[in-house]
């Protein structure tokens, strides 16, 4: 079956849910937001697409957020439907939100599906939280039976805020060889490690797990989402002792070009987990989001639409025996997507907002369901 123009917000996820052998679609977003009428039955459609096994995701840091209108780009409500994660980016407070942004993140989360989640640096301990005593204890010791106590009291007091806040996750802007500071969760090994411990308690694939052994924490009330972002494969990267698997996902700061020496830099970071058998280099791919920096690419695309095609084709060396890899890219994504809101270059697909994100939501889940669709066929 040939599907041409699909005239429905998300597209992709309408041709996934009742048309999954079908292929070359070639249009899959928003036609437009504000006279595109949609039904509960196509939120619930979309609702339910989102949460489709190994679905890419579309991810962007949003700054600027102010959520007073339904469109524009300042609004959650305004991005594309098939965006899957957005991250709250910008310099406001980000435990304290305004009436209407919180009535627009709870919009685009029950009404779209979308997750949101918060970005914070967390380099040093109590960042962005009311101040405690139990932060101070740790300074800059390198003792873990010192320093774990405040680590763990922050680690549980991110996820206490972002349940109160409403979000759906946490991600930790890692970026110690940047210049932006040395504060010890950054710099000091043996406390980097354990904050990495501390939130998997609480965020990621293992927070829910009931046979972990959590000492003497409590179970989370919900499952949110946990993801690194920054120096994830390159520079510092990610500590070997990291418990990185139960990281939902890695988003690599690949601006300008996403190139096939970022994801070995990602297998490099996670190799001990991949040699002991705990996670596959598919399953890392696929956990991992590629971006570009739209603050300084918005006006040509950078590397964007790279990102959105890109697969890792490589041949990796697992416990001695050669591990084939051809697996598309876990996601794309945009920093600063505000930027790419009114580019006055014309409609893409009858749409003039968000010009290269479209295309690039286009592109990543076409790539999904044309491999999907050719592996049932084998």
């Amino acid at each position: 079956m040939n599907i041409k123009h699909i005239k429905n917000a998300f597209g992709f996820a309408f041709a996934a849910i009742f048309f999954v052998g079908c292929t070359d679609v070639e249009s899959i977003n928003d036609v437009d937001l504000n006279q595109t009428i949609k039904t509960d039955e196509y939120y619930a459609a979309l609702r339910k697409w989102k949460e489709t096994p190994g679905l890419p995701q579309v991810f962007v840091w949003f700054d600027n957020w102010t959520g007073t209108s339904p469109t524009g780009e300042n609004s959650l409500r305004g991005l594309p439907d098939s965006v899957t994660i957005v991250s709250n980016w910008g310099g406001h407070p980000k435990f304290e939100l305004t009436s209407e942004r919180k009535a627009d993140m709870e919009y685009v989360q029950k009404v779209k599906g979308t997750k949101v989640v918060v970005t914070l640096f967390s380099q040093n301990i109590g960042d962005d939280l009311p101040d405690k005593e139990i932060y101070h204890e740790a300074g800059t010791s390198s003792d873990p039976e010192k320093v774990r106590p405040a680590i763990k009291a922050y680690a549980e007091d991110i996820y206490k805020a972002c349940l109160e806040c409403g979000y759906d996750g946490y991600d930790w802007d890692y970026e110690p060889g940047g210049g932006m500071g040395v504060g010890p969760l950054w710099s000091n090994k043996v406390q980097r490690t354990i904050f990495v411990e501390e939130l998997s308690y609480w965020f990621g694939h293992g927070a829910m797990d009931p046979n972990r052994d959590r000492g003497d924490r409590p179970m989370p009330e919900k499952r949110l989402l946990f993801l690194i972002d920054g120096e994830v494969g390159i520079r510092t990267g990610m500590d070997k002792e990291w418990l990185s698997y139960y990281v939902d996902y890695f988003v690599l700061q690949a601006y300008g070009g996403m190139a096939d020496y970022r994801m070995t830099g990602v297998l490099r970071d996670m190799d001990d987990w991949i040699q002991q058998g705990i996670i596959t280099p598919d399953e890392i791919v696929r956990r991992t989001i590629a971006t570009e920096n739209f603050e300084s690419y918005a006006n040509t695309g950078g590397g964007f639409l790279g990102m959105s095609n890109y697969v890792y084709k490589n041949t990796y060396t697992v416990n001695g025996k050669p591990y084939e890899i051809d697996q598309l890219i876990g996601g794309c994504g945009l920093y600063r997507v505000g930027f790419d809101y009114a580019q006055g270059k014309g409609d893409y697909d009858g749409s003039p907002e968000y010009y290269f994100l479209r295309q690039g939501i286009t592109n990543i889940y076409r790539n999904f369901y044309d491999r999907m669709n050719a592996a049932n066929e084998e």
